[in-house]
């Protein structure tokens, strides 16, 4: 029985990560992976996005992967849901242990 817990520990360990929409993820490569999708409770149309991070220093070259990964989320979003425009009105990053960078969205 320990054996079995074992091996389906690393298993599910050693995977790679998936993102919201069921893809996975090259977490070095990508800088940051959707992990959920909250809809505003009042304002139609507006989104926070949440995104697990890569651990470590943030370099001028990460963040400029961080901002296409992200806009190549928004462009998905925008083409699911039939968007034509977007603003971002707020980002931020918060962790340490376990980076999360969210970026709150209005779609019109």
């Amino acid at each position: 029985m320990h054996l079995i817990i074992t091996i389906v520990f690393l298993f599910i360990t050693c995977s790679p990560p998936i993102d919201y929409y069921g893809n996975t993820i090259d977490i070095n490569e990508d800088r940051i992976y959707l992990s959920k999708i909250r809809e505003h409770k009042i304002e139609k149309d507006k989104y926070t996005l949440i995104f697990i991070e890569q651990r470590g220093n943030h370099n001028k070259k990460s963040k400029k992967r961080r901002k296409k990964t992200l806009n190549r989320y928004i462009d998905l979003m925008m083409s699911i849901y039939g968007y034509t425009d977007k603003k971002i009105i707020e980002e931020k990053s918060r962790g340490v242990i376990e980076p999360r960078y969210y970026v709150t969205i209005k779609f019109n």
